[in-house]
């Protein structure tokens, strides 16, 4: 993997915001980019004190800088290529050529969007039947899993939500004192300051207590 991926990744971020079209990107990229930040993750779990050297906060940087820069190139093309849906189904100016630098799970969305739009379209605006095919029902179960607001006690002030339980391997903690980005055994980077209170994978937090950083909260002890 070459090592100036990040600054291939930024620049091609670059090219994209000033263009403002869809661009070829290499077929590989996001699998390239994936297969990278998996080195770095394992170069960050070879040191032997990750937490409090140098080399393992650069290598947290690092990830953090490709996994935000893959995702904004992601949201990028996403908005353009629901922009060329619209065109399309407005009966706009429709360049083909820029459709052609889809990347083949691009065009599969593109598909799907175009058809849902237009099925939308038949069904509020024409009145007809249009069967959906179940396309939109894991986004209209999550929208059914977003969280009610909280009802109001008796004095007007929303109730507080039940507290969720802590799950096995997690700790809850609270941060003493500020400390740079690390990433835990579970794959997250966590950004940590004075006064948090937080649930680290057990392993994080007993090294965290060890050196006074953090106290561990022991709700179910």
């Amino acid at each position: 993997m070459a090592a100036d991926l990040l600054e291939k990744l930024r620049q091609m971020l670059l090219d994209m915001h000033h263009s403002g079209r869809l661009s070829d990107i290499e077929p590989g990229l996001y699998e390239d980019a994936r297969e990278y930040v998996e080195k770095l993750k394992a170069d960050y779990y070879s040191l032997e004190n990750p937490l409090e050297s140098r080399a393992g906060s650069l290598l947290i940087e690092e990830i953090g800088s490709v996994t935000e820069t893959v995702q904004e190139i992601f949201s990028i093309r996403t908005r353009q290529i629901l922009d060329l849906a619209f065109q399309q189904i407005e009966g706009q100016y429709f360049d083909k050529g820029e459709a052609k630098k889809m990347l083949p799970a691009e065009r599969m969305m593109y598909g799907q969007i175009v058809d849902a739009i237009e099925g939308c379209r038949e069904v509020l605006v024409h009145g007809e039947e249009y069967s959906f095919n179940g396309s939109g029902a894991a986004a209209v179960d999550r929208i059914d899993l977003i969280d009610d607001p909280p009802a109001a006690s008796e004095s007007g002030v929303p109730a507080a939500p039940a507290p969720r339980p802590i799950l096995s391997p997690y700790a809850l903690v609270h941060i003493r004192s500020d400390m740079e980005s690390f990433m835990g055994v579970d794959g997250r980077v966590y950004g940590l300051k004075q006064g948090d209170i937080v649930t680290l994978p057990e392993s994080n937090a007993d090294v965290l207590c060890e050196h006074d950083i953090a106290l561990n909260i022991r709700l179910n002890k």
